[in-house]
């Protein structure tokens, strides 16, 4: 990556990162200014969570499961800071971390890489990863 040195005097706190590879044999590089803090990370969710069977009963049942006490709005923080926790517990113990299965499905590809760029792979190495390939595009979509 080439930036100019008025790039480097405008953002000093700037570093570059460079991505994994997935499919292609080429790496993405992402350049970021680190100086900045964007504060707490905001709710989010899954898109793959509302259509897994028993998501939407869990949520009720825990959103009713906390008290209610004094301000209206602090409950409502509250109780989502307390359902941001128990989403968290769900996703890894019952929906599986979908990012951890993606990491591990890339390790996989780029160990076969590797062997690959050493020796040629086996039909069934090579039938390996190309389901790999598949797992990784469905666990995509998930995302």
């Amino acid at each position: 990556m080439l930036v100019s040195e008025e790039w480097l005097v405008r953002w000093p706190m700037s570093k570059q990162y460079v991505q994994r590879r997935e499919v292609s044999d080429h790496c993405a590089i992402v350049l970021k200014s680190v100086d900045k803090d964007w504060g707490p990370k905001p709710f989010r969710t899954i898109d793959a969570w509302l259509s897994e069977k028993g998501f939407w009963e869990m949520v009720k049942d825990k959103w009713l499961s906390y008290p209610m006490k004094g301000n209206a709005l602090v409950n409502i923080k509250e109780k989502l800071k307390s359902l941001k926790g128990d989403l968290k517990i769900w996703n890894r113990d019952v929906f599986g971390n979908i990012h951890t299965q993606k990491k591990a499905i890339l390790q996989e590809i780029e160990e076969l890489d590797c062997k690959d760029c050493v020796d040629d792979l086996r039909d069934t190495d090579r039938l390996k990863r190309s389901e790999l390939v598949s797992r990784l595009l469905e666990t995509d979509k998930k995302l």
